[in-house]
Order: structure tokens, then sequence, then C-alpha cells
């Protein structure tokens, strides 16, 4: 608990705490509901960031949580102490900023189709619970071989509710044999899934200062799995990206490229 403290002034932290406990409690006897689900969504978006409008002492933007380590380097480097938030006024602020165009029609929307949403925690290869042939359109992005730590960027997040990140079991390797292989399987389970002419958006990037291009590998993963490969559109452009905070430039050992492989089942 004390090492949090590089993060979160000691009040911070005792809220955060006393939230964690509560909605772990309300899971545990099946009273957790939907004002409690869309409270701690939001205190995961804010759990840490690099504006005032987070719970957290200047950090690491919000999309990957900063270790333990690499914050007490920001800190002496900022010469920054965490200090004292309101939580309560943080959430209600961006409550109110997300609900901010959810009104009218799109609230009616929302609200038509709420029982149908499906959300499952589950290895994509094997979906059970997802009819076959049901689905219209599959968008997703797959692990860029061992790029990015999962486990590691999301600690924090893992421990406001209560998971242990080194269990997830997400797909994590450098061998590109074996991204190969699970690419394949997922891509077999989304087929399963599809309607047929139903379509697949599948993003890479390219990896290895860009010898290895992932695009090249999604396509006869796809050919294996049963479907065909329409497109690649590749969107290459100028940003900024968190890498810099590591020293990476743009378009060096990361990516400033999306490569969005588009899949058919006939």
């Amino acid at each position: 608990w004390e090492d949090l403290l590089v993060f979160y002034h000691p009040t911070v932290l005792s809220q955060l705490t006393a939230l964690k406990e509560y909605f772990l409690e309300r899971e545990s006897t099946g009273t957790f509901d939907s004002v409690d689900d869309w409270i701690r969504m939001v205190c995961l978006n804010r759990l840490t960031g690099h504006s005032p409008g987070f719970f957290s002492v200047y950090s690491l933007p919000p999309n990957q949580s900063a270790s333990i380590a690499s914050q007490k380097r920001i800190n002496e480097k900022r010469n920054q102490t965490p200090g004292p938030k309101d939580l309560v006024a943080i959430i209600l602020k961006k409550s109110r900023q997300l609900l901010g165009d959810v009104q009218g029609p799109a609230l009616e929307n929302l609200a038509a189709v709420r029982d149908q949403a499906l959300f499952i925690t589950a290895p994509c290869s094997s979906t059970p619970k997802i009819a076959s042939n049901s689905i219209d359109l599959v968008v997703t992005s797959p692990p860029f071989l061992n790029v990015i730590q999962y486990a590691e960027d999301n600690w924090l997040r893992c421990w406001f509710i209560g998971f242990d990140a080194q269990k997830l079991g997400i797909t994590f390797t450098g061998s590109l044999k074996e991204w190969r292989r699970v690419m394949t399987e997922v891509l077999g389970e989304l087929r399963r899934v599809l309607k047929p002419e139903g379509r697949i958006a599948f993003e890479v990037g390219e990896v290895q200062g860009g010898k290895t291009r992932l695009e090249e590998s999604v396509t006869p993963c796809a050919m294996d799995a049963g479907l065909r490969a329409e497109l690649v559109l590749i969107n290459d452009q100028e940003f900024t990206k968190t890498a810099n905070c590591w020293g990476v430039d743009n378009n060096g050992k990361g990516t400033n490229t999306n490569r969005i492989v588009v899949l058919a089942k006939d």
C-alpha cells in the first residue's frame, strides 16, 4: 500500500482503497449494479495521467501505468510530491464529459440495445458464448509480438479491480512463428462467429524497427483459417507517441503506421 504513495496523496490513496474494497464487496455479494460499474470505469480511466484531471501526481499518459520505480524517477526529475485531489469532483467532471453527447436519439438507441450487449473475458480463440454466424463486423487489433507489455502497462488498473495482471494470459511472444499460430487460431474462431459476407478489420503494424510487417503474416493466417483477404489499408502519418517518454522517435523503434487488413467470410 505504501508503495503507491509515489502516485497518490495519502488521503487520495485511502479513498481509492476504500472504493476498491467497496466494489469488490459488492461483486462478491451480487449487489454490484450499473452505477457501480460506471463509477469504477471512470476511476480506471482517471487512476494516473499527466494533467490535474487525474487522481495521481503527474505521471505517464493514462494508456499505461508507470512502475513504482519509474514514478519515483519522474517525481525526482520534476521535484514533485503527490497532493490532495477531490476524487468526487474528478469523477463527476469526467462523467459529464463522457455523457455530454449521449442524449436524445443516441441515448434511446443505447438503451434499446443495452440488453443485447455481451462482455466476455476469455481467450479470443475460444468464445462459445458467441453464436456461430451471428456477427456482421469484427474490429480488433492483436498484440504486436512482444512490443507492448500489456500486463505491466495495466498493473495499477488490475490492482484496483482485484486482478492479478500476471495471470491474465495475454498473448506475448517474440516468435513470429508462434504469433502466426495463435493468430490462425483466433481468425478461425472469428470466422466461426461471422455471418456469410461478414468482415474483419484486423489492425496490425510494423515491428522490429520496421523489418517485420505483420500484415504480411496475417494474410496467410487468414487463408489457413478459411478467410479471404480483400485489402490492406495503410495509414502513415507524423504524430507524437507515448514512446517519446523513453526517447523513442517517431518511425523509429515504434510504429507510426496503422495497417488494417480487411478479411471476408464467403
